[in-house]
């Protein structure tokens, strides 16, 4: 294993970097690593609610799984030193491809099995991807190649959902696991067309593996606090909109391709991105967060309003959605900026649990509520966090 740069060599490596990658060719390899979790967003739980029975046993083992996702992202860290950052790529292709036929098993059991794989994937796949961003972009780039990666990403995550149920209800039940496998394997290829198996990333100076430590040290940040707490914010409205908009609907009687359509049609919004990364670079991330997290916050709390009319709450759904996609057009910048160089390794895994807690915390919480509420209140739960981050934005520094 190569030996940790010290502060004195950051720039000799980043003057020796590879020629640079252009911005688009970029974004093109999260297009392919968001097309193996698009496809099966609303397979998934629909696959989880046949299999269970009942929305408060989905809830569990989404909740139960995430905790994969959260260790997997905390431990990342050691894997990259261990392994490097290309075998790790290599090692997490290997796991979303093998998890597909898993899932695609008719039990509990393989299901099981199979997110746990597909989690473990996620996770990897996103800590080194976002290395390699913070690597390969400079810094003053950030807010131009953030919206740009964000679109590559929305594209399969807006087809994705429709699609998979799609093909599964229409060709067959094995057509979206499938396309998961080949696209990871795609995403390896293209991995290495890009030439970033040949990029050295910076490792830190700090031997210490221990997640509690790197906790305590990334809680001390305050800036990173502010992007984390956003960020989990942004990501459990997304959760709960993908997971509980086609179980309430099917529970209305609705076909579950109108389901999955809903959910495509929200995550649509997202091809808005490069407008709402203009107006960030024109008012401040301040003004373009505020605004995302209060309009979905209060249009999230209207939709419960109408939770008797199906179709009418999905349509506002969908609006609702339009709020959390302005949200987008700052991706993770405030962390890309935020984060030191020599601790990118150790604190890309700990920004990044927000995803998985934002996978956990919901499932987590409903599972309890629904022991006692009906399912339309999960939608006020997620209003009220919504706000809770605007709230959080009036704290990021102005000139940002």
């Amino acid at each position: 294993m190569s030996l940790p740069l010290d502060r004195q060599t950051i720039s000799q490596v980043s003057a020796t970097r590879v020629k640079p990658i252009n911005h688009f060719a970029f974004a093109g390899l999260f297009s392919c690593l968001s097309l193996t979790r698009g496809i099966l967003l609303s397979v998934l739980p629909l696959r989880a609610l046949e299999l269970l029975g009942d929305a408060q046993s989905v809830s569990v083992l989404f909740f139960a799984v995430s905790i994969i996702g959260i260790v997997t992202a905390l431990t990342q860290h050691l894997m990259i030193r261990l392994l490097g950052s290309y075998h790790t790529y290599l090692l997490a292709v290997y796991s979303m491809a093998l998890c597909a036929p898993l899932m695609a098993m008719d039990n509990v059991g393989g299901l099981l099995l199979g997110m746990v794989l597909h989690y473990f994937a996620v996770a990897a796949l996103e800590v080194v991807s976002s290395l390699y961003v913070m690597h390969c972009i400079k810094r003053r780039e950030l807010t131009k190649f953030e919206p740009i990666r964000v679109f590559a990403v929305v594209i399969p995550l807006t087809i994705g959902p429709v699609l998979g149920v799609y093909l599964s209800t229409r060709i067959s039940d094995l057509t979206p696991f499938i396309i998961t496998a080949m696209a990871a394997l795609l995403s390896f290829v293209y991995f290495r067309a890009l030439g970033l198996h040949h990029i050295r990333l910076l490792e830190s100076r700090n031997q210490s593996g221990n997640p509690i430590t790197l906790i305590k040290r990334y809680a001390a940040q305050p800036r990173l606090r502010l992007a984390w707490g956003l960020a989990l914010a942004r990501s459990s409205w997304w959760v709960t909109f993908i997971i509980y908009t086609p179980i309430f609907l099917h529970n209305a009687g609705i076909d579950d391709l109108v389901g999955a359509a809903v959910v495509s049609i929200g995550t649509a919004w997202t091809l808005t991105v490069p407008l709402w990364g203009w107006l960030g670079r024109v008012k401040g991330l301040r003004f373009l967060l505020t605004l995302g997290y209060t309009c979905a916050g209060l249009l999230t709390g209207v939709v419960f309003l109408f939770a008797g009319d199906a179709y009418l709450m999905a349509g506002l759904l969908v609006v609702a959605a339009l709020g959390a996609t302005i949200l987008d057009g700052a991706g993770n910048v405030l962390f890309f900026r935020a984060v030191r160089p020599l601790e990118r390794g150790e604190m890309t895994g700990i920004f990044l649990t927000y995803r998985d807690i934002g996978q956990l915390a919901p499932p987590g919480l409903f599972a309890v509520m629904l022991k006692f509420l009906a399912l339309p209140t999960v939608f006020i739960a997620a209003a009220v966090w919504m706000l809770a981050g605007a709230g959080l934005s009036r704290h990021i520094p102005k000139r940002m």
